[in-house]
C-alpha cells in the first residue's frame, strides 16, 4: 500500500527513465515493450523511498544472477492505471510489479499475478518465518494464499519536537500510556508558541482527498474502535453492512476536526509527503504518521541528503490509545508480485527473493547515497541488527507498532475499496472545510457505501467467505516453512 505516492524524480532519473512520466501522462497508451532478452527482467515499481535503495543495489543482483534489470518507478496512481491496462489487454508490460495491498484480492482472483506459495515452498532459504506475521497478514495474503512479499512496510507512530516539549516542561510517554485526549491537550499547549525563532503550529494533517486523508483519519478511527463493516474479513461469513455511521466514528471524526483546527489551514490540501515533511520545517509541535517519516523528516526534502532543522531533536513514540478499546495500528507499504502474463516467472521470483531477503534489506538500510533513508523492514531479524540499530535507534519501537498492526481492519480490502475510499475521502475533506457536519458526513458516507455495496452484489454477500485472521496467516507461514 503506498504511503506517499509522491515520486518526485530527479533530472538524472528523468533522463534514465523517461518512460515513467510518459506512462503517467498518457494513461491510455502502454510504453513500448522492452527488447526481448532471456536474461532481462522489467521491474515496475511505485516511486517511494525503497526504490532508490533498490536502484542503488541492483548491480549486486545482476552480478549474482546474471539477469539484467530494467528498473522503472512511477506514482502509485499511474502504476494502477498502467497495470490495469496491461492485464486487461493482455499486453505484457513488466515481469515484477509493485502491488498495493488493496489490489491484492483482485489481482490474485483475476490471475493478474501468480501466487507465491509454490515458489516459497520450493525455495527453503526464503525464510518465510522471519517476516513479521502482522505484515504478511495485512499486506500479502488473500484467501489463504501469499500473493506478494513486502519490500517496504510502514506502521504509524507519533513524531514530536523533543526540544520544544522539554522547554515547555511537557513529558511525552515513551510507552504509549496516553490517550488521544491527552495527545490533543499537549498540541493545544504548544500551539501558537514562539520557539526557535518560529511560531509553532500545534500539529499537521494530511487533508487531501481521496487517499491521503483516508490514510490519516482511519488510524484515528480504528484506534477509537470504529470499523468499516459489520464482519469483514475476519469472520466465517462476510457481512459488508457499513458501520461507518457509529458513535465511535462520530467521536473520532470530531476529534480529527479538532486536530485540523490546530494545524496549518493549508494542510486541508496536503498529501502524504506534504504533511510529513511540514514537520521537517521545524514549526510543527507534534503529529502522527507513517513510520517512514522517522528517517524522511531528518532531511529537508525528498532524498535531498541535507539534514532538516529537526534532524537531531525528533522524538518518536507509540500512538495514543482510546480507553476501553484495543489498540489497532495502521499497516501499509509496498510489496512485489510476479505479473501473471510474464514469460519469466522463475527469474522474477529470483528478483523478489533477493529484494525482500534479510541480506538485501539490510543493505538497503545501509545505503547512504542520500543519507540513510530506508528502515521499512518487514523481517524480525533486522530489528535486532546491531549495525542498523546504530543508524535507526527507533527500530524497537517501530517493531512494537508493526506487531500491534492490522491493515485489514484499518482500511479493509473490500472488492470495491477504491470506490469507497473516493467517497469517504471527499466527505472527510468537506468536513474539515466546514461544508459538511461530522454527523452528515458519516450519514451520507454510510448511505453511499450501502448503495455501492448493494450494486456490486456485496450486500447481501452470497459468495464464499474466508475467515481471514492473523492466526490463519500464522498457520499459512508455518505450512510454507
Amino acid at each position: 500500500m503506498s504511503s506517499f505516492s509522491n515520486f518526485r524524480p530527479t533530472r538524472r532519473g528523468l533522463m534514465k527513465g523517461g518512460t515513467a512520466l510518459a506512462g503517467a501522462a498518457a494513461l491510455g497508451g502502454l510504453p513500448g515493450r522492452a527488447s526481448a532478452q532471456s536474461k532481462t527482467l522489467r521491474v515496475l515499481l511505485a516511486g517511494d523511498p525503497f526504490y532508490y535503495a533498490i536502484e542503488g543495489l541492483k548491480d549486486q543482483f545482476e552480478q549474482e544472477s546474471g539477469i539484467k534489470i530494467e528498473l522503472e518507478a512511477i506514482s502509485l496512481e499511474a502504476l494502477q492505471a498502467r497495470l490495469t491496462s496491461s492485464f486487461v489487454s493482455n499486453e505484457p508490460d513488466a515481469d515484477v510489479i509493485s502491488v498495493d495491498q488493496m489490489w491484492l484480492g483482485q489481482y490474485l482472483e483475476s490471475k493478474w499475478i501468480l501466487p507465491l506459495d509454490p515458489f516459497i515452498k520450493k525455495d527453503k532459504d526464503t525464510d518465510i518465518e522471519d517476516y513479521v506475521p502482522e505484515i504478511l497478514y495485512s499486506m500479502n495474503t488473500w484467501r489463504g494464499q501469499v500473493g506478494t512479499l513486502p519490500v517496504a512496510s510502514y506502521a504509524q507512530m507519533v513524531f514530536y519536537r523533543k526540544d520544544l516539549m522539554d522547554a515547555k516542561g511537557i513529558k511525552i510517554p515513551e510507552d504509549g500510556s496516553w490517550t488521544w485526549e491527552e495527545y490533543t491537550d499537549i498540541i493545544k499547549q504548544v500551539n501558537g508558541a514562539d520557539f526557535d525563532s518560529k511560531k509553532i503550529v500545534g500539529t499537521v494533517v494530511a487533508g487531501q482527498q481521496p487517499a491521503p486523508i483516508v490514510h490519516m483519519y482511519t488510524q484515528l478511527q480504528a484506534s477509537k474502535g470504529a470499523r468499516w463493516f459489520k464482519d469483514f474479513p475476519a469472520a466465517p461469513k462476510w457481512d459488508f453492512e457499513p458501520t461507518i455511521d457509529s458513535p465511535e466514528n462520530l467521536g473520532a471524526l470530531k476529534a480529527f476536526v479538532e486536530l485540523y483546527k490546530l494545524a496549518p489551514p493549508e494542510s486541508i490540501g496536503y498529501n502524504w509527503f506534504d504533511a510529513g515533511m511540514r514537520f521537517a520545517k521545524g514549526d510543527i509541535g507534534m503529529f502522527y504518521w507513517w513510520t517512514a517519516y522517522s528517517y524522511l523528516c531528518k532531511k529537508d526534502g525528498y532524498m535531498s541528503g541535507k539534514d532538516s532543522v529537526v534532524a537531531n531533536v525528533m522524538g518518536i513514540v507509540p500512538l495514543p490509545k482510546q480507553p476501553g478499546k484495543d489498540q489497532v495500528v495502521s499497516l501499509g507499504g509496498h510489496s512485489l508480485g510476479i505479473a501473471g502474463n510474464t514469460q519469466k516467472a522463475d527469474e522474477s521470483w529470483q528478483f523478489i527473493k533477493w529484494a525482500t531477503s534479510a541480506k538485501t534489506q539490510k543493505a538497503m538500510g545501509l545505503f547512504n547515497k542520500f543519507g540513510y533513508q530506508f528502515s521499512d523492514f518487514a523481517r524480525k531479524s533486522l530489528y535486532a541488527d546491531a549495525d542498523l540499530l546504530k543508524i535507526y535507534p527507533y527500530l524497537p519501537g517501530q517493531l512494537v507498532a508493526l506487531q500491534a498492526g492490522n491493515g485489514k481492519i484499518v482500511r479493509p480490502p473490500a472488492p470495491v475499496y477504491t470506490t469507497l475510499e473516493g467517497i469517504y475521502g471527499l466527505n472527510l475533506n468537506n468536513t474539515l472545510s466546514g461544508a459538511m457536519s461530522p454527523e452528515d458526513c458519516l450519514k451520507q458516507t454510510s448511505s453511499f457505501f450501502t448503495n455501492i455495496l448493494k450494486g456490486n452484489f456485496l450486500i447481501p454477500y452470497n459468495q464464499p467467505s474466508f475467515d481471514d485472521t492473523l492466526d490463519a496467516t500464522k498457520a499459512l507461514i508455518k505450512s510454507l516453512a
